[in-house]
């Protein structure tokens, strides 16, 4: 009776041999995903060595698709089927990261589950002990990638449903939205330009700087500045380029963002957080002053960028995010971060009696309303929006 075919994405008993001395060789066969039944072998030093590269490879030769998943897969197939997934769909590489982070719980946890075991009832006891452990941010980004691992599985008739659906909701605790006041926005800007406050007074090896001079010497001025005039997110104000820029019309578009890639180093993504991320915003005046100081004074680099690093490349939204902290903490304002100047362009924007839709266009943001959305024309560049900043941010009596 002939010996019955090893299942797909399977292999036989690996045999070691021992070719000369300190080369070994480890031999399996293995039936691939096409059906087909191969002989495949690795070398080592040893013959364990050898035997753990042929076992990587076969590992890595018999990785699932998402037409391989089965109620036996087990989750750590699936997760291998949904990361593949999104890479095909193009998402962010900053949301591969938030992922994979959290895929690492979810991984540890249920890895050895398959696909057919994974009860609600379980799932929710898994979500219940990762909120108590390691907290509900923890909590809710593993719950919403087992939620996309299982929709993945039902499309692809491994699972009838998905049984996170009705997996308890986790409630993350919303602080309020808390925008700098006019004046204190007037007082940042000017602090940044003029204080002779002492940044770094308990240091004794650093030589003592104040905020201005550190200010200067980082390149931070003017970055707060386009932070203030703009409302755009701190990966996007780094990627704004000259060409990006018309100082006659007094417009930036936001056509991307930098981003920091595993390995890699950064780069620069000709795409923005959303697709209502693209966008084209009217400058005001003290952003199209400070504009003009720099294009006298710039020096070119090969990415164009407006606010480069100091050795001519991409800059890094970590390490101004902690420039900007030493400085928040030298004028007490330990509470403001690049996003507060989001919130605070959104209050005034608000303040001013200019509409959300006004707001939501100004700030790239994709969902307003239904009505908002759909019937009402959107990207448009509202001149409103410069002109209201520029008021606030005059002196009184000037």
């Amino acid at each position: 009776m002939a010996r019955p075919p090893l299942p797909l994405g399977s292999w036989g008993k690996i045999k070691r041999t021992e070719l000369a001395k300190g080369r070994w060789v480890a031999k399996a066969r293995v039936r691939d995903l096409d059906g087909v039944t191969r002989l495949v072998e690795r070398n080592g030093r040893t013959g364990a060595e050898a035997e753990r590269n042929l076992s990587t490879h076969l590992a890595d030769r018999t990785a699932p698709s998402v037409e391989d998943l089965t109620p036996e897969s087990r989750l750590t197939a699936l997760w291998e089927a949904y990361e593949a997934h999104l890479l095909e769909e193009g998402r962010a590489i900053r949301t591969m990261e938030r992922y994979r982070y959290a895929s690492t719980y979810v991984l540890k946890g249920l890895g050895g589950y398959k696909i057919r075991e994974a009860s609600t009832q379980r799932l929710d006891g898994f979500v219940k002990v990762l909120k108590n452990n390691h907290g509900p941010s923890v909590a809710k980004s593993a719950r919403v990638i087992l939620s996309g691992m299982f929709g993945l599985a039902v499309r692809f008739g491994a699972a009838t449903t998905n049984p996170v659906r009705d997996v308890g909701t986790i409630k993350m605790e919303s602080k309020p939205a808390r925008a700098l006041t006019v004046d204190e926005l007037r007082g940042v800007i000017d602090a940044l330009r003029n204080s002779d406050k002492v940044l770094n007074a308990e240091n004794k090896v650093t030589p003592k700087q104040t905020i201005s001079q550190y200010c200067a010497i980082a390149d931070l001025t003017d970055v707060v500045i386009m932070f203030a005039a703009t409302g755009a997110r701190i990966s996007e104000v780094l990627g704004i380029r000259w060409k990006d820029v018309d100082l006659t019309a007094q417009t930036v578009t936001i056509s991307g963002k930098v981003n920091r890639v595993p390995g890699g180093g950064m780069i620069r993504e000709s795409f923005t957080k959303t697709k209502s991320g693209a966008r084209t915003l009217p400058l005001p005046d003290f952003a199209v002053s400070m504009l003009l100081g720099r294009q006298v004074a710039a020096t070119s680099n090969i990415y164009d960028v407006i606010f480069p690093s100091t050795t001519g490349v991409l800059r890094d939204p970590s390490a101004v995010s902690k420039q900007w902290r030493r400085v928040r903490a030298a004028l007490k304002l330990d509470w403001v971060t690049s996003h507060t100047y989001r919130k605070t362009v959104a209050t005034l924007i608000d303040a001013q009696g200019l509409s959300a839709r006004i707001g939501a266009d100004q700030l790239g943001h994709a969902q307003v309303s239904m009505t908002q959305d759909v019937y009402m024309g959107r990207k448009v560049v509202h001149t409103e929006v410069a002109e209201a900043l520029d008021q606030v941010m005059r002196q009184p009596g000037r």
